[in-house]
């Protein structure tokens, strides 16, 4: 039999070996590029345009990139709104594409809305 704290081994590195790993890449990538015209802020709102997302704001927020699709605002960090980065720019750009999937209706980005949902719920019941 296999022992238990190995298999919580193997869970804890699945879970948070490739986090790390993000974490590293974007470390990594994080320094201004002086090649990159404009801020990350007006490259996301730049990208809103394009797809006729005019009703998405951009905006700076302290808790964490993220697209809420109740609001309808993509939120930055003050370092990416304001960076000129690569990295910067690959998660202005992944947070677009959330923006884009609420749009369209995409049905997994509804459900993962719902469960935060019910899970802020949950925690405040907690």
């Amino acid at each position: 039999m296999v022992p238990l704290l190995f298999v919580l081994a193997i869970v804890f590195a699945l879970a948070m070996l490739p986090q790390m790993w993000v974490g590293r890449v974007i470390a990594r990538h994080s320094h201004d590029r002086p090649d990159i015209p404009g801020t990350v802020g007006q490259f996301a709102r730049h990208l809103l345009d394009g797809m006729k997302l005019e009703h998405v704001k951009v905006e700076e927020t302290k808790l964490g990139d993220h697209y809420d699709p109740e609001a309808k605002v993509i939120r930055l960090l003050p370092q990416h709104l304001n960076g000129r980065s690569l990295a910067a720019l690959v998660i202005a750009a992944h947070e677009t594409g959330h923006a884009m999937q609420d749009a369209t209706g995409y049905q997994p980005l509804q459900a993962r809305t719902r469960l935060a949902k019910q899970a802020l719920k949950m925690e405040k019941v907690g």
